[in-house]
């Protein structure tokens, strides 16, 4: 080995800013060794000029400085709650570890695609944030059972009513109209996000078959799309990868087991798969 690079957490108590304190250590030609001290590292540019400049590395790959800098500004915007720029950010960096070079070979593309999983699955709770409040406003503009039975009972006691009533009964039922197409609309978002989401962590189980979290984020991501039997199996994967998740994987299997016997009984009552879909989701914690 010929040269080292060392890392400590950021040193706030001696005043040199919020980023890393780096300590390189090379052996020169002569054998003996030479040291540098750089504090405040915050960024990948930064550690790229440290091992090619300072360490004078030649074999830095600068298309794996570009990957990890967009990588880690995804995870800062997924960190910051913002989905949209963590994702537009991890395409930048898959863009640049799907090119098949030897240079490229090593990039983290997995974990890349299990945080854009992470980021897609974020923007899908967005969706269904914004999908129950849509459904809970029609809900209250829908008139009830009770409520149509007195317009009706109203409108046949009193005719010269009766005009004013239904054309009231006709706007409103248009502006409902508009608000259905809405919650489909955004019922399709969060299917489209969970969609994308399931791909992303299975293509990672396939890149880092040896990895717990891969398969455990695939699990969520099938059982939010309702698959939840397939859930189990990757679940149970995890499980066998890394026993220490036993509690959680067991409390999340039941989960599973639960849901998909209530789906059944509903199924067999006569719910159509795009109501059940829609029901459950709106209704998911």
């Amino acid at each position: 080995v010929n040269a080292a690079f060392f890392t400590t957490q950021p040193s706030k108590a001696i005043g040199k800013g919020k980023g890393h304190l780096v300590r390189c250590i090379q052996k020169k030609e002569d054998l003996t060794l030479s040291a540098i001290e750089i504090n405040n590292v915050d960024s990948v540019e930064k550690v790229y000029r440290i091992v090619t400049e300072h360490m004078r590395l030649t074999t830095v790959n600068p298309k794996a400085c570009d990957c990890m800098k967009y990588y880690f500004q995804g995870n800062e915007s997924l960190e910051e709650g913002d989905p949209s720029k963590a994702i537009a950010m991890y395409n930048e960096a898959l863009s640049l570890a799907d090119r098949r070079t030897r240079q490229t070979s090593q990039l983290p593309k997995g974990s890349i695609l299990m945080k854009r999983a992470r980021a897609y699955l974020q923007r899908a709770a967005n969706h269904r944030k914004i999908l129950r409040s849509l459904v809970k406003d029609l809900t209250d503009t829908v008139p009830s059972a009770s409520t149509m039975k007195i317009l009706y009972q109203t409108a046949s006691s009193n005719p010269e009513l009766s005009a004013s009533i239904f054309q009231r009964l006709a706007g409103d039922s248009k502006v409902n109209q508009g608000k259905f197409r809405q919650i489909r609309y955004r019922h399709d978002m969060h299917e489209f996000a969970l969609l994308h989401a399931t791909q992303d962590s299975l293509q990672a189980t396939k890149l880092l078959p040896q990895s717990a979290n891969a398969w455990y984020i695939a699990g969520e991501c099938l059982a939010e799309l309702r698959k939840l039997n397939e859930s189990n199996q990757y679940y149970v994967r995890a499980l066998a990868l890394d026993p220490s998740m036993k509690d959680v994987l067991t409390g999340l299997m039941e989960k599973n087991k639960l849901s998909q016997e209530f789906m059944d009984v509903a199924r067999a009552s006569g719910f159509s798969g795009d109501t059940l879909r829609l029901a459950v989701d709106v209704a998911a914690s």
